[in-house]
């Protein structure tokens, strides 16, 4: 029987590795996984998908269309099945800054996700504790994760946690921590897009955005 595997998708890490390629955005993160897994020979099946991420809604009047999308794009993801997509949200809140220049002073604000990574290590172990899966896929680059790793390798010795690192995005620590993890490339991004056109559930039609087609 092959390994059941739970993929845990930490959405920003992904989509700031999208930004070369607008075409791109429109990704199918199942067929990405699993097409990566193929080329590494691991038989697993991925039987669940968690998608983190947070809507930008401090862009509802600066960058309505960029909102927008991203709105369209979680209601794609929603709509898949075999296995169905679970979406998590974050927050995004703004942080006061201050410059310094010589004498003078700029204060300014900053906008950035919040709650995210906490909330995919919380289900990782929510999910470990089920005993439903054999192998766990985090699709993120970030460094951060690494007492993560160390923590549940030390809970959970018969479980494999592997990463899937978007593109330019290997951290060689979190390599050394699950060696075996997959380095996702610009071919798997371009292989991997939703369809189009996506029926929904309701009988509706959701179309890929037009800033985001081939």
């Amino acid at each position: 029987m092959p390994a059941r595997a739970a993929v845990l998708i930490d959405g920003f890490n992904l989509y700031h590795s999208l930004q070369a390629d607008k075409a791109s955005k429109w990704l199918d993160p199942c067929k990405l996984i699993k097409d990566a897994l193929i080329q590494q020979a691991d038989t697993a099946e991925v039987v669940a998908i968690h998608y983190f991420t947070a809507l930008p809604l401090h862009l509802s009047l600066t960058d309505p269309g960029r909102l927008a999308r991203h709105r369209i794009y979680l209601r794609a993801l929603s709509a898949q099945r075999n296995p169905r997509i679970e979406i998590h949200h974050g927050r995004i809140r703004a942080q006061s800054i201050e410059i310094s220049q010589g004498r003078s002073k700029t204060r300014g604000r900053i906008w950035r996700e919040k709650g995210t990574d906490i909330a995919l290590a919380v289900k990782l172990f929510e999910l470990a504790m089920t005993g439903a899966y054999d192998e766990f896929i985090i699709v993120s680059g970030d460094a951060d994760y690494g007492p993560l790793a160390k923590g549940f390798a030390r809970m959970h010795l018969g479980r494999r946690l592997i990463f899937a690192f978007p593109l330019l995005r290997v951290s060689n620590e979190l390599l050394n921590l699950a060696p075996g993890s997959l380095i996702l490339t610009q071919a798997h991004y371009r292989a991997s897009r939703l369809p189009d056109e996506i029926i929904l559930p309701s009988g509706k039609k959701l179309h890929c955005p037009k800033e985001w087609l081939r």
